[in-house]
C-alpha cells in the first residue's frame, strides 16, 4: 500500500475540518454581508470601489471551497482554493498587525466568533494551509472512508468552535469565580 493511500483517511479528516471552517465562514459572510463589508473595508488593503464585489466573491468562494472539500471528487481543487485563501488571509492580517492595527476583527465568521488581529492568529491561519492541502494528495479513497473522515473532521471543527464560542462554565466552589 502506498503512503498516499495510507494517509487518505487523514486527508478526508482534514477535508472535513477545513471544509466546515470554510462553509461556516462563507455562509456567515453571506448572511452578515454588511458587517463583513465593514470588516473588509477596515483592513484598508483594496480600493474602495472593489469592496462590494470582493465581499460577495470571497463569501461565495469560501462556500464553494467547503463544498468541494466535502465532495471527495473535487477535494483537491477545494483544498488548493482553501489554501490560497488562507495565504491571502494571513498576508492581509499580517500587514495590519505590522501596521499596529490589532483592534480590527479578523472577519473570519461574522456573527459567530470574532477575534482581533494578532501574530498568534496569523500563525494559526498559516498552520491551516498544510491541512487544506492534505486532500490534494488523497487517492484511491472509497466513498465510505472519505465520508467517515469528512464527518470526523466536521465533528472536530464543531467541537473547536464550541470551545472558542461558548463561555466557560463557572462551577460554584471551584475558585473560578466570586462566591456569593
Amino acid at each position: 500500500m502506498s503512503l498516499l493511500a495510507e494517509t487518505a483517511p487523514l486527508a478526508a479528516l482534514c477535508a472535513g475540518g477545513i471544509g466546515t471552517m470554510f462553509l461556516v465562514a462563507g455562509v456567515s459572510k453571506l448572511r452578515g454581508h454588511d458587517a463583513f463589508l465593514g470588516t473588509l473595508a477596515s483592513y484598508r488593503l483594496l480600493p474602495s470601489w472593489s469592496y462590494e464585489g470582493v465581499a460577495w466573491g470571497l463569501a461565495g468562494a469560501e462556500v464553494l471551497a467547503g463544498l468541494a472539500l466535502f465532495s471527495g471528487f473535487a477535494a483537491g481543487l477545494g483544498g488548493l482554493a482553501a489554501a490560497a485563501m488562507l495565504v491571502v488571509f494571513a498576508l492581509a492580517m499580517g500587514i495590519n498587525v505590522a501596521r499596529g492595527h490589532t483592534s480590527l476583527s479578523c472577519g473570519c465568521t461574522p456573527g459567530l466568533v470574532s477575534e482581533t488581529l494578532s501574530w498568534k492568529l496569523v500563525a494559526r491561519t498559516v498552520l491551516c494551509v498544510p491541512l487544506a492541502l492534505a486532500p490534494c494528495f488523497a487517492s484511491g479513497v472509497s466513498a465510505f472512508v472519505w465520508g467517515q473522515g469528512v464527518m470526523a473532521g466536521v465533528a472536530l471543527y464543531l467541537v473547536w468552535l464550541a470551545l472558542v464560542a461558548l463561555p466557560p462554565e463557572r462551577v460554584p466552589g471551584s475558585g473560578g469565580g466570586q462566591e456569593a
